[in-house]
C-alpha cells in the first residue's frame, strides 16, 4: 500500500508543476512578442497595428477597450494594414475627429 500512496504522490506532484512551468514559457513568450509589436524611435514608442493584441491597442492614448477589439476584428477579417489611413474603415472610427485620429495615428506603426 506504501508503494502505491508513494506512486499517487508523486503523480499529484508533476501535476501541479506542470502549470507552473508552463506559465513560465508562456509569459517569456509574451515578453518576446511584446518587444516585437512595439517600436522604438527616439523618445516615441509605436505600436505596430498588425501585430498588437487588443490589450497592447489598448496603451494608446484614444483607443477605448472597443475600439482596440474592432481593429483586431477588422485586421482578421480583412488582413493585415497597408497604411495607417485605413484606420479609418473600422467600425467606430468614422465618428472620430480629425485632431484625435492625427494623435492615434502618431501613436501607430504599420511596419
Amino acid at each position: 500500500m506504501s508503494v502505491y500512496r508513494m506512486c499517487l504522490a508523486a503523480m499529484a506532484a508533476m501535476v501541479l508543476a506542470v502549470p507552473a512551468f508552463a506559465d513560465d514559457n508562456s509569459s517569456a513568450k509574451a515578453a518576446v512578442q511584446s518587444q516585437q509589436v512595439t517600436q522604438t524611435n527616439g523618445a516615441d514608442t509605436k505600436i505596430n497595428v498588425n501585430k498588437a493584441t487588443s490589450k497592447e491597442l489598448m496603451q494608446v492614448k484614444g483607443l477605448t477597450a472597443s475600439k482596440a477589439r474592432a481593429i483586431v476584428a477588422y485586421r482578421k477579417k480583412q488582413g493585415d494594414f497597408k497604411s495607417i489611413d485605413a484606420l479609418a474603415k473600422v467600425k467606430g472610427f468614422k465618428k472620430v475627429k480629425a485632431d484625435e485620429m492625427k494623435q492615434i495615428e502618431a501613436q501607430l506603426t504599420v511596419e
